[in-house]
C-alpha cells in the first residue's frame, strides 16, 4: 500500500526533464503524508491497523483516480529510453563510481534484511516508543523512566511504525534508513549540479558519499541520522532554488523540508542555522543595496510549514513540560555546553576531529596528541562542564554509534587547507557552501558537549562529499594518483560493510561481535550485548506460555524493553511502565498488570495491594520476571 502510494506521487510529480528532482520530490511527498496520516490517527486515538488501512487505501484511490484523470501514465513512456541513453553515454570512471555505490547499496539492503535492528538506543527507545505508541492506538507522551522515548523528535519512528504494523513486523525497519540514504544521494548530486559541477562531478560526490564508513554502518540500522540529512540536504537545495526562483512552491517546500528535518532529530536546528543565516544575511543584501522587492508572504510560508509540521509534537511536549522541547535545566545541561571560552571550542573542535581516528595503533597516539594539547592549554580532557562522558577514543570503532571515518577525515583536512588558500579561485557558491559546512561544525562544538557518538557527524561527512569531489578532481589529476584515491574509498567501504561490528558479513572478534549470519533472529536483537540473550529470552518464553498481555516494567534510566514485545505488532501485549522519569511522574500507569519485568535483582515486589514473586532468580543480572503466587 505504501510502494503504491509511492509509485503514485512519483507518477504526479514526474518531470522527464528532471528525473532526479521527481524523484527526490515524491520522498519528500510521501513523507509528508506518512505524517499527516499518523498524528490524524493518533489525534483521534485510532492509530491502529484497521485504520492505517483504510487511510493508506483512500490515498491510493485519490492517487489512482486523480492519475487516471491527468493520464499521468503517459509521462513514464519515455523514462525507460531517457535512462538507457544516459547509461550509454557514461564513460568507464562513471560506470565504475555508479557500480560500486550499487554494490554497497544492495550489500547493506541484504545485511539489514538479514539482521535485525540491534543497536541500544533502538531497543531502548526508537523501537520501544512504536510499541506503546500502538498499543496506546495514539502518540500521547505516557508513563516511562526512559525519557528519550518522549522527547525526542518522532518523525523516524512514526514512518517505521506504518511499515512495520502494516506488515506486521519489523523485518523492513533497517531499509528505512538505506531509503533515504538513496534519496540524500540524488539530491545531493543536484546540490553538485547547482553549484557547477559537471556530470562528473556529480557522479563523484555520490560515491564519496555511499562510501563514508559511518553512512554504510546507519544505513542498516534504525538510527534516523540518514533520514534527518536528506531532509536537510533537500533543505539546501530550495535555499539555493529560492535564491534564483522566488516562488510560492519552492518557498513551502523549503519550509517543509526544514519541518521534516526538525521532526526527524533535534540536532537539525545547529546543522542546518549556518545556512539559514547566510541565506537570510544574502536577501538583507538585496533588499538593502539592490532594492530588489521581497515578498515577505514567502517567508511567512516557510515559519508556517516549519511550525504545522512540528506542532503536535510541541504540544505534547508543552502540555508535559511548559517546554516545546520537552526539557528543563538538567537535561539541557547534560547535552549543552555550560562555559563557553577559546579553550573551550579548541577542546571540543580538537576531540570531535581526533574521534574520527578510531583505528588500532593509531587511536592510542592521537589521543595522546589531544590530551597534550589540553595539557598545554590546561584544560580537563574531561571537562564535566563540556563533556557528556570521559573522552575517549574507541580503537575498534566500526559500530554505527562510534564508526571513525579516518580515510574522509584525513582528506577533508587536507581540502580544508587548499580550500582556505586557494579560496579567492573556487566558485563562489561552492566557497559559501564550504563555509556553512564550517561554521555549522564549529556552532555544533560551541553549543554540544562532547559526546561518544559519531554518528552525530555523519550530516557533516554528508554534506561535505561535495566539497571532497571537488578538493580531489581538482588537484589529483595524475591517473595513478586519482586511481589511488578511489582505491582508498573503495577498499576502506568494503570492510566496514563486510566487518560491520553488529550486523557482520564475515564474524571475526573483536573487530566484530560475535553473532554470525547463521544464528537465529531472536539473538541477533543481542549483537552487542550478547550477555543478556539468556535473561531476555527465558523471561519472553515464560510471558508467552502464559499469555500474559499486561506486561509491567521496573527499569532504570535507560533499560532496554523492546525485545520483550515482538509481537506487538500483531497482538495485544502491552508494556506498562510502573516507574517513571521525573518529568512523567504526572502521567499515571495506564492499568493493572499481569507481571512484573524489573531490572533490579529482588525476592518480591509488592505492588497495588499484591505481591509478585522472582521466578528467574538464577539470571545473570540484566532482567527478571515477578509473577503472582
Amino acid at each position: 500500500m505504501l510502494l503504491i502510494a509511492l509509485l503514485g506521487i512519483f507518477l504526479l510529480s514526474f518531470d522527464i526533464g528532471n528525473i532526479r528532482l521527481s524523484i527526490v520530490k515524491t520522498v519528500l511527498y510521501f513523507s509528508l503524508c506518512v505524517l499527516g496520516v499518523t498524528e490524524l490517527l493518533g489525534l483521534f486515538t485510532s492509530l491502529n491497523l484497521i485504520s492505517l488501512i483504510v487511510c493508506w487505501t483512500l490515498i491510493d484511490i485519490f492517487l489512482i483516480l486523480f492519475l487516471i484523470k491527468k493520464k499521468s501514465f503517459h509521462a513514464v513512456f519515455p523514462l525507460k529510453e531517457r535512462v538507457k541513453r544516459i547509461l550509454l553515454d557514461l564513460n568507464n570512471w562513471e560506470k565504475f563510481l555508479l557500480g560500486f555505490s550499487t554494490f554497497i547499496v544492495l550489500g547493506v539492503l541484504v545485511q539489514g534484511l538479514i539482521y535485525p535492528t540491534n543497536n541500544w538506543d533502538s531497543m531502548s527507545y526508537h523501537m520501544a516508543r512504536i510499541i506503546h505508541w500502538i498499543q496506546n492506538e495514539n502518540l500521547a507522551h505516557f508513563r516511562t523512566p526512559i525519557y528519550p522515548q518522549l522527547s525526542s523528535a518522532p518523525f523516524a519512528e512514526e514512518l517505521t511504525l506504518n511499515v512495520n504494523l502494516l506488515l506486521g513486523n519489523d523485518y523492513l525497519s533497517n531499509a528505512i534508513e538505506l531509503f533515504y540514504l538513496i534519496a540524500t544521494s540524488i539530491i545531493s548530486s543536484l546540490i553538485a549540479k547547482e553549484l557547477g559541477f559537471k556530470r562528473f562531478g556529480q557522479i563523484f560526490s555520490v560515491f564519496i558519499l555511499i562510501c563514508i564508513p559511518e553512512v554504510i554502518l546507519l544505513s542498516s540500522s534504525t538510527h534516523n541520522e540518514i533520514m534527518l540529512s536528506f531532509f536537510m540536504v533537500m533543505g539546501i537545495y530550495f535555499l539555493l532554488k529560492t535564491l534564483a526562483q522566488q516562488t510560492i512552491i519552492n518557498f513551502i517546500l523549503l519550509g517543509c523540508c526544514l519541518g521534516l528535518a526538525a521532526a526527524t532529530k533535534h540536532t537539525a536546528y545547529i546543522y542546518i542555522a549556518p545556512f539559514l543565516l547566510i541565506w537570510m544575511v544574502y536577501h538583507g543584501y538585496i533588499i538593502l543595496f539592490r532594492k530588489q522587492k521581497i515578498l515577505w508572504l514567502h517567508f511567512l510560508l516557510v515559519v508556517v510549514s516549519f511550525t504545522v509540521i512540528n506542532s503536535a509534537h510541541y504540544s505534547r511536549n508543552y502540555q508535559l513540560t511548559s517546554n516545546i522541547f520537552g526539557s528543563d535545566e538538567d537535561i539541557h545541561n547534560y547535552y549543552v555546553n555550560e562555559e563557553h571560552s577559546l579553550k573551550m571550542m579548541i577542546s571540543n573542535v580538537t576531540r570531535n576531529i581526533s574521534y574520527q581516528f578510531g583505528f588500532p595503533k593509531i587511536a592510542p597516539v592521537v589521543f595522546d596528541i589531544t590530551k597534550g594539547l589540553h595539557e598545554l592549554m590546561n584544560e580537563d580532557i574531561h571537562n564535566p562542564k563540556t563533556t557528556y562522558d570521559l573522552y575517549s577514543i574507541d580503537p575498534l570503532a566500526t559500530h554505527e554509534n562510534n564508526g571513525s571515518n579516518i580515510y574522509h577525515a584525513v582528506l577533508i583536512i587536507l581540502s580544508m587547507v587548499w580550500m582556505f588558500i586557494f579560496l579567492k579561485k573556487h566558485n563562489p557558491r561552492l566557497t559559501v557552501y564550504w563555509i556553512a559546512i564550517v561554521l555549522a561544525f564549529l556552532l555544533f562544538c560551541f553549543y554540544l558537549k562532547w559526546v561518544p557518538w559519531a554518528k552525530l557527524h555523519a550530516p557533516f561527512f554528508i554534506f561535505y562529499s561535495i566539497v571532497l569531489a571537488h578538493f580531489i578532481i581538482n588537484t589529483l589529476k595524475s591517473k595513478i594518483l586519482f586511481s589511488i584515491a578511489i582505491f582508498g574509498f573503495v577498499s576502506y567501504a568494503t570492510l566496514i560493510m563486510l566487518f560491520n561490528w553488529s550486523r557482520p558479513y564475515i564474524t571475526l572478534p573483536p573487530f566484530t561481535s560475535e553473532i554470525k549470519i547463521t544464528d537465529d533472529r531472536y539473538q541477533k536483537y543481542f549483537s552487542r550485548f550478547l550477555k543478556y540473550h539468556a535473561d531476555f529470552k527465558k523471561v519472553d518464553n515464560i510471558i508467552t506460555s502464559n499469555n500474559f498481555k499486561n506486561i509491567g516494567l521496573m527499569y532504570g534510566r535507560y533499560g532496554i524493553e523492546y525485545q520483550l514485545f515482538l509481537n506487538s505488532y500483531r497482538n495485544d501485549v502491552k508494556p506498562i511502565h510502573i516507574n517513571a522519569h521525573r518529568l512523567a511522574e504526572s502521567i499515571p500507569v495506564s492499568g493493572p498488570v499481569d507481571c512484573i519485568v524489573s531490572s533490579k535483582y529482588d525476592h518480591l515486589i509488592e505492588y497495588e495491594g499484591e505481591i509478585f514473586y522472582n521466578v528467574t532468580k538464577d539470571n545473570d543480572g540484566y532482567i527478571y520476571l515477578f509473577l503472582k503466587k
